[in-house]
């Protein structure tokens, strides 16, 4: 198939995968890797799309952040898992995590508040320990260090009494 044409339909498929969504240039690479596209169309495929604006990394990785915030935050090193596996650039992925928005010590807190109101702990001492060790596990899966989510009950707990 000769270059033309095989760019042209290779952007009419990127486009109809991307609908109305925003996508990133990652996504789209891998997409029309799998359909078998030369390396070379892919890449003036994804710059047209870039400059058509059809694609937009850091646009879709806040999509993700804001998608990962509240009660379903994550920690940085979790996040930027996340945006790698999205196809987002290093460059791009370590400006947007830039923003302290995004630091642990904040997003950890609105995990905690919205997971484990106070009142959701026992009395008892002996089941606040093991409720304490079961949310700091949970959060260690969120990609918090245990130390920084032991450290923001405790915050929590000074800021209550």
């Amino acid at each position: 198939m000769d270059h033309d044409l095989q760019y042209s339909e290779a952007r009419n498929k990127a486009i109809a995968h991307i609908g109305i969504a925003v996508s990133s240039s990652g996504k789209i690479r891998d997409f029309l890797s799998e359909k078998g596209y030369d390396s070379e169309v892919i890449e003036e495929v994804i710059d047209q799309l870039i400059e058509d604006k059809y694609v937009d990394d850091r646009r879709y990785a806040r999509k993700i952040l804001r998608s990962r915030s509240g009660a379903k935050a994550e920690g940085r090193i979790k996040l930027q898992a996340r945006l790698e596996e999205a196809g987002i650039s290093g460059d791009i992925i370590r400006e947007v995590l830039s923003d302290d928005e995004y630091a642990d010590e904040n997003t950890i807190l609105d995990v905690i508040s919205d997971r484990y109101p106070p009142q959701s702990f026992s009395t008892d001492p002996k089941e606040v320990k093991k409720e304490l060790a079961k949310a700091i596990r949970y959060l260690e899966s969120r990609g918090y260090p245990a130390s920084l989510a032991l450290a923001s009950f405790r915050k929590i707990l000074d800021d209550v009494e």
